[in-house]
């Protein structure tokens, strides 16, 4: 018998099931992002974000730990952040190793850039990770093709094994 106000127990769901954001945020695959090109377009001296940007990052969000991997101050990449409304931590990458010294290999990952330097290529391709860069074309920067390509990445990664 139930005490008034308690509700029966649903089958299958645990009474101290708790999930931790931290833990939960630690299995996604990390989401390498460069900034200008990709997210935020140059014009001359002039920056604007790209008419794609905010609705990539709403589309992809929930499935990445996203991450900065770009040659800006970690200042600058923060008021991208803002301006794209998400949070998106900042990586230090080796000046002079390219961007690439900021990827951590040991995790499932997949990198948007639009100009990758041949250091950062061929570093991609030592670590067997060449088709985990997605290029982007720094006039347009990320675009729903794009958002596609990170998806078949993604579905890509989820079938190796880890």
């Amino acid at each position: 018998m139930l005490k008034s106000g308690m509700q029966p127990p649903q089958a299958g769901i645990a009474d101290d099931l708790t999930i931790d954001a931290d833990l939960l945020q630690s299995t996604k695959p990390t989401l390498y992002i460069g900034i200008i090109g990709t997210l935020v377009l140059q014009e001359g001296a002039n920056f604007r974000v790209a008419p794609f940007a905010r609705e990539f990052i709403n589309c992809i969000r929930e499935r990445f730990r996203m991450t900065f991997l770009t040659r800006l101050s970690e200042t600058a990449a923060r008021e991208v952040a803002r301006l794209v409304d998400a949070e998106i931590s900042y990586t230090h990458h080796k000046k002079g190793l390219g961007k690439v010294s900021g990827i951590d290999f040991a995790r499932n990952f997949i990198w948007i850039d639009d100009a990758p330097n041949s250091r950062d290529l061929m570093r991609l391709a030592e670590e067997r990770c060449s088709a985990q860069l997605i290029t982007v074309n720094g006039k347009d920067g990320v675009t729903r093709s794009t958002l596609k390509k990170v998806e078949a990445c993604l579905e890509s990664l989820a079938s190796q094994p880890i």
